[in-house]
């Protein structure tokens, strides 16, 4: 399929502030499926979606509350999934709380009361760095993901320095990616003659179909976050471009 990658810096992108604490930037819509930057500048009262998030701690640390004295640490590294209708709210903590996630269908914000009690399907998962399992193989990838059942598949990416990848695209997947490390460099079009530059700290969407090949330009190694959104295949690796 044709189309060209988009990179956005998160710290441009305009800001909103749907409940008291917290700031939302939204960077990508696609669909059924918003990619925002959250910064939690204090504690938030207790809100639900009727979507689910699907995050990843960019920087900070603070706390996810779930129920009336029930909360979980969230730092740096650190992936989250909050269930659809799950009423939470943000404690901030010592450093600002920020999050990149993928928040699916509704994307509005509401207040709610605080529930004394939370079903455990209905709590929110968070899975530390040092926790992820292999997924999607790929040459010179590796791809771990912190919910391998997961609707949307969230992967940490890396590559070696000066590896390139296999080319291949996601199907019909809804994919955006945040470059932890960088700059890497995204190969695509016809013949591959189009290339998409990505720095540190910037956000990049594909459009579904893709035919794709990243590459990592310098000599260290680098890593980026990635999220897919809609179900397998989630990749599909072919011969060379279009």
């Amino acid at each position: 399929m044709s189309g060209n990658i988009r990179v956005v810096d998160p710290m441009d992108r305009d800001r909103t502030e749907p409940v008291a604490g917290l700031v939302e930037q939204s960077l990508f819509y696609f669909g059924d499926y918003r990619f925002v930057l959250l910064r939690i500048d204090e504690n938030t009262p207790w809100h639900v979606r009727e979507g689910a998030i699907y995050g990843w701690v960019r920087a900070g640390q603070g706390r996810i509350a779930h129920s009336e004295g029930q909360s979980t640490i969230i730092e740096t590294g650190d992936f989250l999934h909050v269930p659809p209708t799950t009423v939470h709210r943000y404690i901030g903590g010592v450093d600002q709380l920020e999050i990149l996630a993928v928040v699916t269908s509704d994307f509005d914000i509401v207040q709610a009361a605080a529930p004394l009690t939370t079903d455990i399907d209905s709590e929110p998962a968070i899975v530390g760095p040092d926790d992820l399992v292999s997924t999607v193989e790929s040459p010179n990838l590796i791809r771990e993901t912190p919910f391998p059942e997961a609707a949307v598949l969230m992967m940490r990416v890396q590559a070696a320095g000066g590896a390139a990848a296999g080319w291949h695209h996601h199907g019909e997947n809804v994919y955006f990616g945040y470059a932890v490390d960088g700059p890497s460099e995204t190969e695509y079009g016809p013949a591959g003659e189009n290339s998409a530059r990505i720095e540190i700290g910037e956000c990049f969407h594909v459009p579904p179909g893709l035919i794709h090949r990243d590459t990592n330009p310098t000599d260290t190694a680098h890593t980026g976050i990635i999220w897919l959104c809609g179900g397998e295949p989630w990749a599909v690796n072919v011969e060379g471009p279009e």
